[in-house]
């Protein structure tokens, strides 16, 4: 564990983010992937939430890494957001 100032959790999230934004997939487009909700995939990023073991694998899945590539501690402390190519329609209606 190189960077022992987050916890596995926080660890985890950051992985997960780190892997997603190398795939250039934004975080609701990867929650779809996944079946989950954006907030979900939110608080997994930040490292609050736990995923279960069975979401671990959706995840990697999802993201064609292997379960060992999943877990691995992150090697990066910061990953740039990632914006979607097209416009997201966020339920308003445009006038």
């Amino acid at each position: 564990m190189p960077n022992t100032t987050i916890n596995v959790q926080q660890a985890l999230g950051l992985r997960v983010r780190e892997l997603r934004a190398e795939r250039g997939v934004t975080q609701e487009e990867f929650a779809e992937r996944c079946g989950v909700f954006r907030t979900y995939m939110s608080r997994v990023e930040a490292g609050k939430a736990n995923p279960t073991l069975t979401m671990l694998y959706v995840f990697a899945e999802a993201l064609s890494v292997s379960i060992q590539e999943l877990l691995e501690w992150p090697t990066v402390t910061h990953v740039p957001k990632v914006r979607s190519k097209e416009k997201l329609s966020r339920g308003r209606v445009s006038k």
